[in-house]
């Protein structure tokens, strides 16, 4: 971070010390106290990371006596805004999110002619530029006023600290992720940042560096008080972001407790609350996990090692493999992945750590196709041994009857009623009770039985379809207006086309995925 960075917060803002910072994030009474179990009541995590690779977790309680140990060290540590159940940061152990933080590189300097600005690095034309357009100046009032700056070393944090925190249920999760990377590209690239043409995205659970340790160039990060320190909530924040990006379905609560959930999906409750088992998955062999270990070194590149890092800790997931033991495999690459850099770009512990994230059971399921995109890497599917489908199908049919031989229960014979009912209802989704009865024959006791809950079903499944097209559709418009740009072979045209495609190609992977999930039969 260059001085006159430093000197411009130091100039209009008011610095805080780590723990003044911490706790306006975390009120008095907001986390668990040290030993004592209180319900609904969580910590915060910070990690560290020594020279020699060592990694350890602490427990930020709502003492917060533990950032006293951390700030007396030298270690790499990180913690991100948001309080936890146990102790490991996994994405759904997250509980609540007390503010929304960015990360800034790359400011933009102006050099100095004749001295009239007296200064070593140049006048900081990017950060004096994100404060004119903070808060009612710039484009149409076109950022917003974070509470805190902080100064990471070669970077800004901005931190929007909320009035009241933020449940992380999976659905207003989706919405502040869109909301989160829609604010990063405007704070980019409104005359901020050189790198304007390189937006780093990054995951609504991402951790920074903590105010108060040491940064990449050896100084402390430093938080600062920007005008007075106000707090936002999402109203505010929504104001500043076309309507498509804002958070707009905003509940803090599903409408299904345990309690119906168990009674309404008993089979679930059992797998997945009782016997704590992860969601649709398989565990494998470690051979897979060993076999993309050297896909990595066979084929890594820079712009996919970060997804290549991160695609290891899902197969671990799957695997079995330790966090011990993926932690150390991956530290072990740095090194190997750092030699692929360009000027500038480094491979760096901080993006091990931040991968490393994924080794939750939230990725089990990443697929195949969007590993491929991201890591680089090709990977050949499986395939039915060249055989033709024909053949294939027969030898399907033949292994049911050998189950059958042998005693297997194997599902066959007509549709349930069930089924009758649910599809029926995907062709028919006005019909009444009345008109299922009718139309399918079936008995007013049965229809009866399943008609709410699988209309209710079938609905939830096309509404979010429908928003997704409607996203969708804005990143089509987008994606035409780019190839409408004369100079396609610019470097940011090429960028931006290949963020949008890719953008596009997750919402058909996630449309598919939900339109299989309507076609797919209910058993009985």
């Amino acid at each position: 971070m260059s001085k006159t960075v430093i000197s411009y917060l130091e100039n209009f803002c008011e610095e805080v010390t780590y723990k003044e910072f911490y706790r306006d994030i975390f009120p008095k009474g907001e986390l668990e106290k040290k030993g004592v179990y209180e319900k609904g009541k969580y910590n915060g995590i910070a990690v560290s990371i020594s020279d020699d690779k060592r990694i350890k977790r602490y427990t930020i309680t709502d003492e917060l006596d533990k950032l006293d140990e951390i700030c007396e060290g030298d270690d790499f540590c990180l913690m991100s805004p948001i309080s936890y159940i146990g102790k490991s940061r996994k994405s759904e152990n997250a509980r609540f999110l007390y503010a929304l933080t960015i990360d800034l590189d790359g400011i933009k300097q102006k050099s100095v002619e004749n001295g009239k600005i007296p200064s070593d690095n140049g006048y900081p034309i990017g950060i004096a530029n994100l404060f004119y357009q903070f808060d009612g100046h710039g484009e149409s009032n076109y950022l917003p006023l974070p509470t805190y700056i902080v100064s990471s070393g070669t970077g800004l944090h901005l931190y929007y600290v909320f009035k009241e925190p933020i449940p992380l249920f999976k659905n207003i999760v989706q919405q502040l992720e869109i909301l989160k990377k829609r604010l990063t590209w405007q704070l980019w690239t409104q005359g901020v940042s050189e790198l304007q043409d390189k937006v780093q995205y990054e995951s609504l659970f991402q951790g920074f560096r903590i105010v108060g340790t040491k940064t990449k160039i050896g100084t402390r990060a430093r938080a600062f008080l920007v005008d007075r320190g106000e707090k936002v909530d999402i109203q505010y924040l929504n104001e500043f972001v076309p309507e498509e990006y804002r958070v707009n379905h905003f509940v803090y609560k599903s409408n299904l407790t345990l309690e119906k959930a168990k009674e309404k999906y008993p089979e679930w409750y059992e797998k997945r609350i009782v016997q704590k088992q992860p969601k649709g998955s398989w565990i494998c062999k470690r051979d897979l996990y060993d076999w993309w270990k050297r896909k990595i070194y066979d084929g890594a590149e820079e712009g996919h090692r970060y997804w290549c890092i991160m695609t290891l800790a899902t197969y671990a997931i799957k695997c079995g493999i330790s966090r011990k033991e993926l932690e150390q495999d991956a530290m072990g690459m740095i090194e190997f992945l750092d030699k692929k850099s360009s000027d500038g770009n480094p491979f760096t512990v901080d993006d091990v750590l931040h991968a490393l994230e994924s080794y939750n059971d939230s990725y089990i399921t990443y697929p195949i196709d969007t590993i491929v995109a991201r890591t680089g890497i090709p990977i050949e599917k499986n395939k039915r041994n060249g055989r033709k489908q024909e053949i294939h199908l027969y030898l399907a049919r033949r292994k049911k009857e050998d189950l059958k031989m042998i005693g297997e229960l194997v599902k066959e014979g007509r549709p349930s009623k069930k089924e009758v009912v649910r599809e029926y209802l995907k062709e028919h989704i006005e019909a009444t009770k009345a008109e299922v009865i009718r139309e399918t024959g079936l008995s007013k006791p049965t229809v009866y039985k399943y008609y709410e809950q699988i209309k209710q079903e079938i609905l939830d499944i096309q509404k979010e379809i429908a928003q997704l097209s409607k996203e969708k559709s804005y990143w089509d418009n987008k994606l035409r207006g780019i190839l409408q740009n004369p100079n396609q072979d610019a470097p940011y045209v090429r960028n931006d086309r290949k963020t949008v495609r890719h953008t596009i190609w997750e919402f058909d992977m996630k449309i598919k995925r939900l339109e299989r999930q309507l076609e797919k039969k209910i058993e009985d």
